[in-house]
């Protein structure tokens, strides 16, 4: 690797953390609508698709702060989105449920976030997204790996 690749490195670096700023500010403008953010729609997500977890799972599969998450539950509890109840497995722990509010809320709000990526993919060929999409998979599985 030369001092070329060296910068395009540090370039493509900046050019992913600009796209996900911008990508991430016009999502959770449009998100507004729904009184949700990205960061409620990737718990809600998660539990839609994986059904009742705990915080601890959810912290793991999200990548994101113990803290961070307990307060993002909260959130989604005092909206009547999801609720806290006792794991059936582990009466000591308590699992995570999306409420029936909770999946209305989250198919309106994916019909949204899936009307700004179009917009913001417009200036992409149908081919250039499934190569960015492929290319970024491959990026991230490689840097998953790393940890």
């Amino acid at each position: 690797m030369d001092d070329s690749d060296d910068r395009l490195g540090a370039q493509l670096g900046g050019q992913l953390y600009l796209a996900h700023r911008y990508a991430r500010a016009a999502t959770n403008r449009a998100l507004q609508t729904h009184r949700l953010e990205l960061r409620h729609l990737g718990v809600l997500t998660c539990l839609a698709d994986a059904g009742p977890l705990s915080q601890r799972a959810l912290v793991d599969r999200l990548q994101m702060d113990k803290s961070s998450m307990v307060y993002l539950i909260d959130e989604l509890e005092r909206r009547g989105l999801a609720d806290r109840r006792k794991d059936e497995r582990d009466r000591r722990s308590h699992a995570v449920h999306i409420t029936p509010a909770g999946r209305d809320r989250l198919a309106a709000a994916t019909t949204t976030t899936e009307e700004v990526m179009t917009d913001l993919f417009a200036p992409l060929s149908p081919a250039e997204r499934r190569q960015l999409h492929d290319l970024l998979a491959r990026f991230i599985d490689h840097a998953a790996g790393r940890d």
